[in-house]
């Protein structure tokens, strides 16, 4: 399984689309909530729960910030 974080505009129309495609190659979806956006407020709310919807059946979503906390938490291979 592979790993995509997803950032980028227009929460309900193209974050959403490219997320349902990788979901449908088989790529596990993380969507950083803070760094993705649209022009109406209530389209990014709505677009945010229907990824994260019934446990994450397009993808799950959390703020940068606990993304790159996890990421700190990871050890490094030398």
């Amino acid at each position: 399984m592979t790993s995509l974080v997803v950032t980028g505009v227009t929460t309900e129309v193209c974050v959403h689309t490219t997320v349902r495609e990788a979901n449908d190659r088989g790529y596990e979806c993380l969507v950083l909530s803070d760094c993705v956006g649209s022009y109406f407020p209530e389209f990014q709310r709505v677009g945010l729960q229907m990824i994260s919807a019934q446990g994450g059946i397009f993808g799950w979503v959390a703020p940068s910030e606990s993304f790159l906390h996890a990421l700190t938490l990871q050890e490094i291979p030398s």
